[in-house]
């Protein structure tokens, strides 16, 4: 089978270059300036061969630096009706100057053509001055092809065996020459597929057969009249797909929670590191029942590369700890991830010291007093307001609640550093501001730090300019009389 594919495939090539005339580009004469051009036309004769519910578009240019109005550039059907750009919707003609040589061209639009379109097409074109030209074309519109399988894309899942047919139900009785080649019109791989008539198959799918192409080459000899048999070449791309089950990092995971007396969002995580095509619905489960979305359960997919979700559940308390399943579904498959949720310390509240402040920015420095965590500590969460608003509260600065925060605040969470100093920028000169710090851990927050402090003004700068003068002064005449008396 193998050989007569090898044999086939010069007489597919020959048999496509022959379907071109050796006249395979539009031409003009000094005494008629209309040159007609389209994909599928031959020059020699004029004729355009197309199938049945193709596009077509058949351009007419009028090359001549005489003047041409643009309505005396038109297309006309065999019994002089004119083809215009509003009369019918499925074809119509577009008038308009070419790009680059600026010459009057119409193009003749077929939406999809039909075999009833079969005829003879005529543009014709008047100058200024009074004389015409002509040029008209045969179009042969040929039935539809029928495809065994109309697919261009094939897939199964990883592991599966897939096949491609390339067969066609013959429209005259007779079988059609049939190639198949790769998508740059090699023969197929033997090492890879498996050829049996005209169907290939792969008999296991791998990850690296993800994207390969068949192309389905049909060749059918057709006559018009009493003229010479030509081939009609049609041709289908059949793109092939993977698909695999959704994959994790890992079969289980745990994750952690806080419990205590602040109202807490526990967060269960669903991570897909692969999966095509991707996941497209998320279900948890807690034990065996499965979660429905409410106030207290709530279910958000990643948006983006990165393919996830999560489970978010509002004021987390003991009944919510546990085992999770959250199942992942691609449409072609599924697969399940097992997480264990448990209650672990939140951090301990942090050291925070003052560094330096400054007209439109203060540093601070910002450390774990806790030893042993239960987790690492792995980020800070820093709060400020001006100090008016947080008196607008009613409250003491340590009673501010956390809604008051989250509505009234600037927020900002950073990663932590070796060295624990955080620059807090954009703030107003010579303004009083509340802080809160608190650290965070996969768990979640821990106890806050709140304190206040306040940005330089024009009159700190200066005092301290007068301060750092004084002291330069001192200096250098200690540095004076360390040299007189060496």
């Amino acid at each position: 089978m193998g050989r007569r594919l090898l044999m086939l495939f010069p007489l597919a090539i020959f048999l496509l270059s022959s379907a071109v005339s050796a006249s395979d580009s539009p031409s003009s004469d000094e005494e008629n300036p209309i040159v007609i051009s389209s994909e599928s036309m031959d020059y020699d004769t004029n004729t355009i061969t197309v199938r049945e519910g193709k596009k077509l578009m058949v351009s007419c240019v009028f090359e001549s630096d005489e003047q041409i109005h643009k309505g005396d550039l038109l297309w006309k059907q065999s019994n002089g009706h004119i083809i215009d750009g509003e009369s019918n919707a499925s074809l119509f003609s577009v008038v308009l100057n070419e790009k680059g040589s600026k010459h009057r061209k119409t193009s003749l639009h077929f939406t999809s053509v039909h075999t009833r379109d079969t005829g003879l097409y005529t543009c014709t074109g008047r100058t200024s001055g009074g004389e015409n030209f002509e040029k008209t074309i045969k179009l042969i519109v040929l039935p539809a092809i029928e495809w065994n399988d109309r697919d261009t894309v094939k897939g199964a899942l990883l592991g599966e065996p897939i096949t491609i047919d390339c067969g066609v139900k013959g429209q005259s009785g007779k079988d059609p020459m049939i190639q198949m080649t790769n998508g740059n019109g090699e023969p197929l791989d033997e090492e890879t597929w498996t050829i049996a008539g005209n169907e290939a198959t792969i008999d296991s799918l791998k990850k690296e057969h993800a994207d390969l192409y068949v192309s389905c080459i049909t060749i059918e000899m057709h006559q018009e009249g009493n003229q010479e048999e030509f081939p009609v070449v049609d041709r289908k791309d059949v793109k092939v797909e993977v698909y695999t089950l959704p994959e994790f990092e890992n079969e289980e995971s745990v994750q952690y929670t806080v419990i205590d007396d602040h109202v807490r969002d526990a967060i269960v995580y669903c991570n897909v590191t692969h999966s095509f095509p991707p996941v497209r619905h998320y279900t948890f489960y807690h034990g065996d029942e499965e979660i429905k979305m409410n106030d207290k359960f709530n279910i958000f997919m990643n948006v983006g590369i990165s393919q996830g979700a999560h489970l978010k559940i509002h004021n987390v308390d003991q009944n919510d700890l546990g085992t999770y399943k959250c199942e992942a579904n691609n449409i072609k498959a599924k697969s399940y991830h097992t997480i264990h949720l448990r209650e672990a310390n939140a951090p301990a509240e942090p050291k925070v010291t003052l560094i330096e402040a400054k007209r439109h920015s203060i540093i601070w420095k910002v450390e774990s007093i806790d030893q042993e965590p239960d987790l690492p500590v792995n980020a800070v969460e820093i709060r400020h307001l001006r100090a008016g608003t947080a008196e607008a509260s009613g409250v003491s600065d340590e009673d501010i609640s956390d809604s008051y925060w989250k509505s009234h605040s600037i927020f900002m969470q950073r990663n932590i550093k070796e060295d624990g100093l955080y620059e807090i920028n954009g703030l107003r000169h010579g303004h009083e501001y509340v802080w809160r710090f608190r650290q965070i851990n996969e768990a979640g927050f821990g106890d806050s730090v709140v304190l206040r402090a306040k940005t330089l003004n024009d009159e700190d700068l200066e005092l301290m300019d007068s301060s750092s003068t004084v002291t330069s002064t001192l200096a250098i005449a200690t540095i004076f009389l360390v040299r007189l008396f060496v």
